[in-house]
């Protein structure tokens, strides 16, 4: 789309450029040095799924956190497999059946892949503007910290 920059200043600017917003290809620079853009600042930014180019640094603690709660997680339900328990979650149950570590990948790789896919659509807001997606970290993080906590109960019941 070629914009016409004269119209926009004057007659005596002959100014003629693409409008770099509407570039939607990404270069090798882009991911060998990361962008800039880290925030949606107008409002029409905010309606729909959005991307950035750089990401809240406090989201990667919470993503580190999550996954180190996952994996405590996985470890606490093989041992408790292991004394009577049994998974009632039907995807974790036909992971186990291939072997306590192919458990314990899957359940870290989901969680991978479900918080990456949070993060890249972190900025977004869902449910008609009332949820920023960024809010489902933390309370990711309680889900899983309730989980460790009736784990550990379980853990010392059995």
């Amino acid at each position: 789309m070629r914009v016409n920059v004269a119209t926009t200043f004057g007659s005596h600017d002959k100014r003629y450029s693409t409008d770099r917003r509407f570039n939607k290809q990404l270069s090798i620079k882009h991911f060998i040095l990361g962008g800039k853009r880290r925030k949606l600042r107008r409002a029409t930014d905010k309606q729909g799924i959005k991307f950035v180019d750089a990401y809240d640094p406090a989201l990667m603690g919470f993503i580190i956190l999550l996954l180190i709660l996952s994996i405590l997680d996985g470890f606490m339900t093989l041992h408790l497999l292991n004394h009577g328990a049994r998974e009632i979650n039907p995807i974790m149950s036909s992971c186990l059946e291939s072997g306590p570590w192919f458990f314990l990948s899957s359940k870290f790789l989901l969680t991978c892949f479900g918080a990456m896919c949070l993060l890249v659509v972190s900025n977004s807001y869902v449910f008609g503007n009332r949820l920023h997606v960024r809010d489902i970290f933390p309370a990711m993080l309680v889900l899983y910290l309730m989980m460790i906590v009736w784990d550990s109960f379980l853990y010392i019941i059995v």
